[in-house]
């Protein structure tokens, strides 16, 4: 086959709406915040607990609920409403805790409003978002991408890297 004829195949796959390349698909975990959906790495979430008796830390960050005895190990867990700078809720049936690794090596939880399924991303369609730089929780957001709803509408599901929140405590 000539070179000729390869670029021709390739434009044809493309009018076909087969892609060149490899797509790179991840899978991440969604979960809902004060109607947003969020979504964390799969690959980085080790869990999803019900409910658990978290123990407050006094002088902690404003964030931090406090910590739970999770099988033995100490866990610290934050509140994802306070770290978004978004208003306080109860925790209730549908709210999870989602314990994840954290780069650090330390294992934390985050407290949800809720967990809803693990879904499949095409890397190629995640717009990368606009991070102010007085609101902390911002610089956690790794990208956004709008997929559409069950009612037929456009969501916006915004995806979070937790693997530094380590530094928590230092700011």
């Amino acid at each position: 086959m000539s070179q000729n004829d390869y670029s021709r195949m390739e434009d044809h796959l493309d009018d076909m709406g087969l892609e060149k390349g490899p797509t790179v698909v991840t899978r991440w975990v969604s979960f809902t915040v004060a109607d947003e959906t969020y979504a964390l790495n799969v690959l980085d979430v080790q869990e999803v607990l019900r409910a658990a008796e978290i123990t407050p830390i006094p002088g902690a960050h404003p964030a931090i609920r406090g910590i739970i005895n999770l099988r033995g190990n100490v866990v610290t867990i934050l509140d994802a409403r306070i770290f978004f700078s978004l208003p306080e809720k109860p925790f209730d049936d549908d709210s999870r805790i989602m314990v994840a690794e954290l780069r650090s090596g330390e294992v934390a939880g985050i407290v949800v409003d809720s967990v809803a399924e693990v879904i499949a991303l095409d890397e190629e369609l995640v717009k990368e978002a606009k991070r102010s730089s007085s609101d902390e929780g911002s610089s956690h957001i790794l990208g956004v991408v709008t997929q559409q709803s069950e009612k037929g509408n456009d969501k916006l599901i915004i995806l979070v890297d937790l693997k530094g929140l380590s530094d928590l405590g230092e700011k």
